[in-house]
């Protein structure tokens, strides 16, 4: 017997005896770290033999050996023998030997050789085996592989020869040849024909080819792209499902996914055990992708049936599921009750509010809203009825009153209604800060008044009165004897009328009204000056001038209402206080009022004319003027009369 073995890259085929190939002539050593993984008696990465010939390989290793051989190579045939013993000087290392006789073409692909507990050390050797009646590994058949496309991986076409020289070619059916070019299409022997980066151009049947002897082979390849993307998975009904007692039940689980998935879908139900469901399923297409349905049927419903249901899809490695929860009841129902009692708050400008009592009915019934005994919805544009609910938007007061709620479900006669009412609280509106002019201003000293303050708001608001004094100091609360508080409450109107009486006025202030209630306050000030002049600002004279006497000229102002006071004298050239001078005067200081003495001595007809008293307002900011005439008396000895 004699065996083939190749030494060179040009494939020369040596015989030898099977007891040695040169190439396996080991030096026998025992050191330490030597054959840390498998050795084989060839050097070279391939061998070529032709079919019927005899394939011997050695391997010697440390520890024990195993073979690792082609697909097409089964360890237990009858051309199969696996010799191993001990081997060096002193037996303490493993020698193996692989004989194949006869080798075949399906034979080839890659002999290795690795230890039996460490297989990542091992040696191997790729071994072709020509057959010119048959060029590739895989016998020819008319009945294509199928070749799988997956996202991301490159696709293989897994046409491998038996001669490393053979020229193959790739097409595509019909007629549609594909080069090689090296960077995305690749021929390999031992592979195939490698698509890096496979496009849908890739999908389809294609065909390795090759020609020997002027005889055409061919291997078959069906490409087939597996999607396991679930695109969707939708429930008719993913909320809570509402029925009754021997009705029909029917879930539609709808799934959509890529062309070319395969989706599996199935369910989950209380009765399952039962069978008490039947399923149908159907498959359509659209010009984008698949639809799977999934239809589940109950045809009578018992309490029996109530519970969760489960769709499940899987598509490969993906799932997904979805559910609903199914509530049978025995027979129609309607509850209704408050939810938080008979009466309901809102505030006055609020921009929604929602009239929701607590409704528990099956089936939904049909709900109206009545405002005062007439329909919401057709009394005012602001309301809106939500399902159960009534939406009142931009809350007004006027949106205050009794609400009903009608509910019903006609085809079983079932009827109830509701009463609410809805309080809209106001914040507090004092009704005379709508009045350019707030009296009293000044008062005379030593009168009796009545302060006024008129508020409107929901809930009544309560009337506080505050006063401090001028000058402004700390804001106080004035309590005394001749202060009195009267709250007036009108429920019809929610009106409070708060009335401060003075009964004497003697002190000068600030008397502030404050209305307040939950919704927040309002505040009114009413300046309260006490005054000894009558209209707060006066101009005369003390006596009637007489010529050749004095003329005293007196202008008396309130203190808290005037300042700058000032004489002038008008004349032709001067008919206004801007044009004037000033005539000076003595200025004197009283609890209530300003006193501005003018002195002319020795009056003469010169000093004939019209005096003016201007004085500035110190709220306002305008000046107040008064005129005096002047006309001095001439005294004779029998007559008095004034100059002219």
């Amino acid at each position: 017997m004699w065996l083939i073995s190749l030494f060179k890259a040009s494939q020369l085929l040596i015989q030898q005896p099977l007891t040695c190939l040169s190439a396996f002539c080991l030096k026998d050593t025992d050191t330490k770290g030597r054959f840390s993984s498998p050795v084989l008696d060839v050097t070279e990465k391939q061998l070529i033999i032709e079919r019927n010939q005899t394939l011997q390989l050695n391997c010697r290793g440390r520890w024990e050996l195993q073979w690792v051989l082609p697909s097409g190579t089964p360890k237990v045939h009858h051309g199969t023998q696996i010799e191993e013993t001990r081997c060096g000087k002193k037996n303490n290392q493993y020698c193996s030997r692989l004989m194949l006789s006869p080798a075949l073409a399906q034979h080839t692909g890659s002999y290795r050789c690795r230890y039996r507990q460490k297989h990542r050390k091992q040696a191997s050797v790729y071994v072709y085996i020509t057959d010119s009646q048959r060029p590739f590994v895989k016998v020819q058949s008319e009945i294509p592989d199928v070749v799988y496309m997956k996202e991301g991986e490159p696709l293989v076409f897994p046409c491998r020869v038996t001669n490393p020289d053979a020229k193959v070619s790739l097409v595509k059916f019909p007629f549609h040849p594909i080069a090689p070019d090296y960077r995305n299409i690749i021929w390999n022997s031992r592979q195939g024909f490698t698509i890096r980066s496979p496009t849908f151009f890739y999908i389809g049947l294609f065909s390795c080819e090759t020609i020997v002897n002027g005889v055409k082979y061919s291997n078959k390849f069906l490409t087939h792209r597996p999607v396991n993307k679930i695109l969707d998975v939708y429930l008719n009904s993913t909320g809570l499902v509402h029925t009754l007692q021997g009705q029909m039940l029917a879930l539609n689980c709808t799934v959509t996914a890529e062309w070319n998935a395969r989706v599996s879908i199935s369910w989950t139900y209380p009765q399952k055990a039962n069978g008490s469901a039947t399923i149908i399923r159907r498959i359509s297409r659209s010009r984008t992708n698949m639809l799977f349905y999934s239809v589940l049927t109950i045809p009578r419903l018992s309490k029996a049936d109530r519970g969760l249901y489960k769709c499940h899809v899987t598509s490969g490695p993906s799932k997904r599921e979805t559910n609903t929860t199914v509530i049978v009841y025995d027979q129609p129902f309607i509850r209704l009750k408050h939810r938080d009692g008979p009466v309901v708050h809102a505030s006055a400008g609020q921009k929604s509010f929602r009239l929701t009592p607590k409704l528990k009915a099956f089936p939904e019934p049909e709900v109206i809203w009545l405002k005062d005994g007439m329909v919401a919805a057709e009394q005012c544009s602001r309301y809106h009825v939500d399902r159960f609910s009534l939406v009142i938007r931009d809350v007004a007061e006027e949106d205050a009153g009794i609400y009903t709620i009608h509910t019903g479900i006609q085809q079983y006669g079932l009827f109830q209604n509701l009463t609410l009412t809805l309080v809209v609280n106001v914040k507090p509106q004092i009704g005379e800060k709508a009045v350019s002019s707030q009296q009293p201003g000044t008062v005379q000293r030593g009168s009796r008044q009545a302060l006024h303050c008129t508020s409107h708001g929901v809930p009544p608001p309560q009337i506080q009165w505050l006063w401090h004094p001028c000058p402004p100091k700390a804001m106080i609360v004035f309590i005394f004897a001749c202060m009195q508080e009267f709250i007036f409450i009108f429920l019809f109107f929610s009106q409070t009328v708060g009335v401060l009486t003075v009964g004497e006025a003697l002190i000068s202030g600030i008397y502030r009204c404050v209305a307040s209630n939950l919704m927040g306050r309002d505040e009114l000030d009413i300046h309260f000056y006490v005054t000894d002049v009558k209209g707060g600002l006066i101009a005369s004279l003390e006596e009637e001038p007489r010529e050749g006497g004095e003329l005293r000229l007196v202008c008396i102002a309130n203190r808290h209402v005037y300042s700058d006071l000032s004489w002038y004298r008008l004349t032709n050239q001067s008919p206004t206080s801007e044009g004037a001078s000033v005539l000076g005067g003595e200025l004197t200081e009283g609890q209530f009022s300003h006193t501005l003495y003018l002195l002319l001595k020795n009056v003469t007809a010169q000093d004939s004319g019209t005096y003016r008293c201007s004085a500035t307002h110190l709220l306002t900011g305008e000046h107040t003027h008064l005129d005096t005439a002047v006309h001095p008396i001439v005294v004779t000895d029998k007559f008095i009369f004034p100059i002219r």
